[in-house]
């Protein structure tokens, strides 16, 4: 009957202390809440136990609490509460009660203190006594203004882990600190952990940033970090890193320390993290027979396969034997079974298990193994390694296209059509091959579009036949005369083509060059304009490009290839408009071939980046001058002098603003 009676009560009070709306701030009735608190006030004097004194005292300081009636508060907690030695729950949810009120009332220094004894004396509220122990304290105070209120070691350290949890910057000395204290204290995992993030963010992003910014890998990754500031900051934090690495070393072997093998795994992790693969691997040694729990068994073979890759010479084939294994484990936690394996709808990107694991998977993969092949010059299995742990993600995301689109040739990628093909792979490529995003019909197609960049129009045409009904219809005419780059389709343009059609065209006006010497000149010019039109500023840029960006006008980037160079820069197509107008004697003809060449020179001055600057300043002078320059075309002056009488140069005036202002002076 008492606790029916407790229950009755504590619905009718339920209400009052607990929030209906996050959105709405509360309305509370503090006539019926001092009306509630006098009720229960009466129960707590009647109650015949501690437990049931214990709760009543509860449900009045929780009412006073909510009613703004903190001294109250804290009065009913030190007469109710503080003597009851009964075992429960509301001991340390009275005891945050009474911190709250203290906060309201302006003693931040022992509001805080209680917070933190209520954080560590058990689950309930924990994560809400942890910010009622951020709010209590202030910046600008002294750290030992609110230690002076703790009574032993114990409560120092509790208190101290607390601040260690607020603190975003690096918190070795606080560390320290609580292990010196209390070795046992149950955060000291937590904080240990919490610091390796830290350094994965400030050093280890930033240092695999730097490797990217290397051209190591050689294309930029959606989720990649490319930051110019790596320099310093990896100065900064790799002395950090390793006193770190030899604090959680040394402390795995104090018995006092909750999780040691945790302790002694961060420290294998941190090795690993400063490339200390010998050290990394004297700390994972003695583990690896260690009686250790689950989730310390898969730490131990993330960071094993981490350290064997990494320190690994030359990825060779015993090597991938060894480590497939660990791989395919890998993989499998990626998926909770095989049904949900490949499943358009997962998107193993979020913080549950087997997100993290897809993001370790792809990490490994792409940061480390591709690297190492690219490095190696196995641009085939650099390939597939970023293309495994797509095979995993939505389809949108396609990097292992963008790299074979971007870093193999012709011939490059007719070596990995025929590796594929030949399907006669070692188990670690048939790993590879099986859980990917590429697939051959998309090397086939590549490999036709690669030649038709090299002007090898034979080896085009025979690739590009390999893949039938893979030849997208192009709506444009490639062969198009524009004195102005344009790149949408022209109203009227009833032309089409794909790129098989290109390239036989291409290879027949080559044939007739040879064979009709009496139009070579025209054969020449109409070659320049198929030059000219799969250029970034040409009508048809795709039949040699899949994706076109609106901002990459006269810009080459950094570490272009051949094609690249001459996809931005048009040289191939200057030096057909040359000789065609070389084979003619027709001034209106020369004239115009000069022209297209002033078209082709004028993308060849490299445009200032901004990103390439330290600042604005410097950049808007680069600018003004390349603005001077870019209008001195070369070939202005000759077309004016040569030609200024023909009909086309008359024409040109009134249709490109360049070359008017430039005669216009």
């Amino acid at each position: 009957m008492e606790a029916l009676g407790y229950i009755l009560y504590a619905k009718k009070v339920e209400p009052h202390a607990t929030g209906i709306s996050e959105w709405e701030p509360e309305k509370r009735d503090s006539i019926v809440m001092d009306r509630l608190m006098k009720n229960g006030l009466q129960l707590y004097t009647a109650a015949k136990t501690d437990l049931f004194k214990l709760k009543y005292a509860y449900q009045v300081i929780r009412l006073a609490h909510y009613n703004n009636r903190s001294n109250d508060a804290i009065k009913y907690y030190d007469e109710m509460v503080s003597a009851n030695t009964t075992q429960s729950v509301l001991q340390p949810m009275s005891l945050a009660l009474k911190a709250g009120a203290l906060f309201r009332t302006g003693k931040n220094h022992e509001a805080a203190y209680l917070f933190s004894k209520a954080f560590h004396q058990g689950q309930a509220k924990k994560i809400s006594n942890y910010y009622g122990f951020d709010w209590a304290v202030v910046r600008t105070d002294n750290l030992k203004q609110y230690l002076s209120f703790c009574k032993n070691d114990g409560e120092k350290a509790d208190m101290l882990s607390l601040f260690a949890l607020r603190n975003p910057d690096n918190g070795l000395a606080f560390l320290k600190q609580v292990y010196q204290l209390k070795p046992s204290s149950d955060l000291l995992p937590t904080l240990v952990v919490r610091e390796i993030n830290k350094y994965e963010e400030r050093y280890l992003t930033p240092l695999i940033g730097k490797e990217y910014n290397s051209g190591l890998l050689g294309i930029s990754y959606y989720y990649q970090y490319t930051g110019k500031e790596t320099d310093s900051l990896l100065r900064k934090e790799k002395p950090e890193l390793g006193a770190f690495v030899e604090f959680v070393n040394n402390i795995s072997k104090d018995a006092k320390v909750k999780d040691p093998a945790l302790m002694q795994l961060s420290a294998a992790y941190g090795a690993y993290v400063l490339r200390d693969y010998k050290k990394a691997n004297s700390l994972l040694a003695p583990l690896k027979t260690a009686n250790l729990n689950a989730r310390l068994q898969d730490q131990w073979m993330l960071t094993n396969l981490l350290v064997q890759i990494s320190s690994q010479d030359k990825i060779d084939a015993a090597f991938e034997e060894k480590i497939l294994p660990s791989l395919r484990w890998l993989y499998s936690k990626c998926f909770k079974n095989e049904k949900e394996k490949g499943e358009e709808n997962v998107y193993y990107y979020g913080n549950e298990e087997k997100g993290q694991s897809y993001k370790f998977y792809r990490n490994v993969l792409v940061d480390i193994l591709s690297k190492r092949y690219k490095a190696q010059g196995n641009l085939d299995k650099a390939l597939l390694a970023i293309g495994s742990p797509e095979s995993l993600m939505p389809e949108y995301y396609d990097q292992s296209t963008e790299f074979l689109r971007s870093q193999l040739n012709g011939q490059q990628a007719e070596a990995l059509y025929h590796f594929l093909a030949a399907k006669k792979f070692t188990p670690f490529e048939q790993f590879l091959v099986t859980n990917n995003r590429l697939k051959i019909k998309t090397v086939a197609d590549f490999a036709g579009t690669a030649y038709l960049r090299d002007h090898n129009y034979d080896k085009a045409i025979e690739w590009l036949q390999k893949v039938p009904g893979q030849n997208k219809v192009i709506e444009k005419d490639p062969f198009k005369e524009l004195l102005y780059d344009q790149e949408e389709r022209l109203p009227g343009d009833k032309v089409t083509t794909n790129k098989l059609a290109y390239a036989r065209e291409m290879k027949r006006l080559q044939g007739l060059v040879k064979t009709d010497a009496a139009n070579a000149a025209q054969h020449l010019y109409k070659l320049a304009l198929g030059y000219y039109n799969i250029t970034y500023y040409g009508y048809a840029w795709n039949l040699v490009e899949y994706w076109r960006s609106g901002a990459d006008g006269y810009y080459v980037p950094k570490n272009a290839t051949d094609f690249q160079k001459d996809y931005y820069c048009a040289t191939t197509a200057e030096a057909y408009f040359k000789k065609a107008m070389e084979a003619s004697t027709n001034q209106e003809f020369k004239a115009k071939c000069l022209f297209m060449m002033a078209k082709c020179s004028q993308k060849q001055l490299p445009k200032p980046q901004y990103s390439d600057f330290g600042n604005y300043d410097e950049y808007r002078q680069k600018a003004d001058k390349y603005e001077v320059e870019f209008t001195h075309n070369r070939y202005y002056p000759q077309l004016k002098a040569q030609f200024g009488n023909t009909k086309f140069y008359k024409d040109a005036l009134t249709r490109c603003s360049y070359l008017s202002d430039f005669a216009a002076k």
